[in-house]
């Protein structure tokens, strides 16, 4: 119990200490703009130390976090992220006289009769399990993956304390509450617990094979069902290297182009056909054999997508390559990324411009961008966008994936790649999704594609889709404007009134006694903390008084009132709301 408190109070500092660097880049953006980058560089490096040092002293799930957090230079500081990519290769293994009790315990055998032999030396570790090498009686090599002893409980302790963290940065913080922490807690929380269950992994193996056994290009290793349990999963030792080791795929012949089609068209049919997907698609996890096939290791981290999202998501990639935009928009919104007020004119011309840099169009400066930009801001001050949850791991998994790509190939043509690879997937799901195969429909789609190819019959798909869903609106239409008139002659119709300027002075009330609460809680909290500490009980003391700093900073968080009235400025929209951290 008194371990468990430690390691969480431990955490907890861990995430309190972050507000101090808050700060530090605050001051810096605002008095020393000469040595911006140069100071906030210093900064992240120092932060991300930081989280490197406490995960390697705590282990446990903080490591997990810190590869996690490695893995976002998309979205992170570079300086922040460079540190914590040490993380990827700095985990010690659990000595071998640890691992052997458990191994015995969870197979029911002793080791010497379950393996003709066992290598005690792990050849990989991670956060939540190590792996050894063996052969068994057939002469058949293994890799045996098998958990750290006691990481279910340290996983119970590390989730509570980031429960807690999560919680706090969403209840007082305005990214808190923009990212959905509590949302993004539970969907890790969900991944961590299916690690920590080898029989999903190897569920996870099989079906994944089962997709790509007719595919001469992927690889996945076989399992030994009789030596799987919760804690331990026997699989076929690859023999391969990583597919960032350039030198060895030099030696072996393997084109660097050919693995980079194998890895996109395998996420594209993950992605856009079977819902399955590898989300941690870090070297480690890809290997390449000699043969130049590309293995995929290591399923614990999996996202499933549901049949109708795995729809939208083609949808959205069609879209994308017959570059129609209120498509794409229309397929952002059925994911549930787009708030119900944003503007979607805006989100719309920025997706055309993300389309043409793309395709290689370069924007030129000048007063139409400047325009653009200034609206653009605007919009996204409005937070017109949802972070989904669910797709965390797949926007996490698409993020290294482009690292990897981009390894292997420096001067990718990324619109190129995604219109060769996704073209004939998308075609062949729209051959055998067509509602009548035998019919019109499908003679005349052949024929435009005899003409102009896989990108004429998907635009030809297009056209049809919105044809339909057009013929469904009008028919939808009469009933709808029925209803609405019935509503106002039954006198049912609703005026909404702005109350925003009496919502404001309610707001700043409920703030004043919610800041009066946690004051009062914080001086409570510090009284404690000096009676314990005179009373030489050293850890309530510790505790408490972490408490107490924590309701202080609480009390201190700035209002975050509701956003004031639009004023209109010099013929565009501008918002002021009251800023907060």
């Amino acid at each position: 119990m008194f371990k468990q408190i430690w390691r969480s109070s431990r955490i907890l500092f861990l995430a309190l200490s972050f507000i101090r660097y808050y700060w530090q880049i605050r001051f810096i953006v605002r008095f020393r703009a000469a040595r911006r980058q140069e100071l906030e560089a210093r900064v992240f490096a120092r932060a991300g130390a930081r989280v490197r040092i406490s995960a390697l002293r705590l282990q446990g799930l903080i490591v997990k976090v810190g590869q996690f957090l490695s893995a976002r230079a998309d979205v992170l500081p570079l300086a922040f992220t460079r540190e914590l990519t040490q993380l990827q290769d700095a985990v010690p293994a659990v000595p071998f006289s640890k691992i052997r009790p458990q191994i015995e315990s969870e197979l029911g055998a002793d080791l010497d009769a379950l393996f003709a032999a066992f290598a005690p030396i792990a050849t990989a570790a991670a956060s939540l399990g190590q792996v050894h090498r063996a052969t068994l009686a057939d002469g058949r090599e293994v890799a045996v993956k098998v958990l750290r002893p006691g990481i279910a409980a340290l996983a119970h302790t590390d989730l509570s304390a980031l429960r807690m963290i999560a919680w706090y940065l969403e209840t007082f913080t305005k990214f808190g509450r923009r990212l959905q922490l509590t949302q993004i807690y539970e969907e890790f929380s969900r991944s961590v617990q299916e690690e920590l269950d080898y029989r999903l992994e190897a569920d996870y193996m099989e079906q994944f094979r089962k997709y790509f056994q007719d595919s001469p290009h992927i690889a996945v290793p076989g399992i030994v069902d009789r030596l799987v349990t919760r804690s331990v999963i026997v699989m076929d030792f690859i023999d391969g290297c990583k597919i960032s080791d350039s030198q060895r795929l030099a030696q072996w012949g393997v084109d660097p182009e050919a693995l980079v089609e194998t890895l996109v068209d395998a996420y594209l049919r993950q992605m856009l056909k079977y819902g399955l997907v590898h989300v941690d698609p870090h070297p480690g996890n890809l290997l390449v054999l000699a043969d130049g096939r590309l293995c995929f290791i290591d399923f614990g981290m999996m996202a499933q997508v549901q049949p109708d999202d795995v729809s939208v998501f083609a949808s959205l990639v069609q879209a994308a390559i017959s570059r129609n935009l209120d498509g794409i928009v229309e397929a952002v919104d059925k994911l549930g990324f787009l708030q119900p007020h944003a503007n979607r004119a805006i989100l719309k011309q920025a997706v055309g411009m993300m389309l043409d840099r793309l395709n290689g169009f370069q924007l030129a400066r000048g007063p139409e961008l400047d325009r653009f930009i200034e609206d653009f801001q605007d919009f996204l001050h409005d937070e017109p966008l949802i972070l989904q949850a669910k797709y965390l791991f797949i926007g996490r998994a698409i993020g290294m994936l482009s690292g990897v790509l981009t390894t292997l190939k420096p001067s990718i043509d990324w619109w190129t790649l995604l219109k060769e690879r996704a073209l004939p997937l998308l075609s062949a799901q729209s051959e055998n999704d067509s509602d009548a195969p035998d019919g019109v429909r499908a003679r005349v789609r052949g024929v435009v594609k005899e003409l102009f190819g896989d990108t004429g019959a998907l635009a030809f798909d297009l056209i049809l889709s919105q044809a339909k869903d057009t013929g469904l609106a009008l028919v939808r239409l009469p009933s709808e404007l029925d209803r609405v008139l019935q509503k106002m002659d039954r006198n049912e119709w609703a005026v909404q009134v702005d109350l925003d300027h009496a919502l404001l002075r309610l707001d700043r009330l409920s703030y004043l006694l919610a800041r009066a609460y946690w004051t009062l809680t914080f001086a409570v909290m510090a009284g404690l903390s000096m009676w314990f500490y005179t009373s030489h009980l050293f850890l309530l003391r510790d505790i408490t008084g972490s408490l107490a700093l924590l309701f202080l900073l609480t009390s201190l968080v700035p209002h975050r009132g509701r956003n004031k009235p639009r004023v209109r400025r010099k013929g565009r929209t501008a918002r002021h709301s009251a800023r907060s951290f």
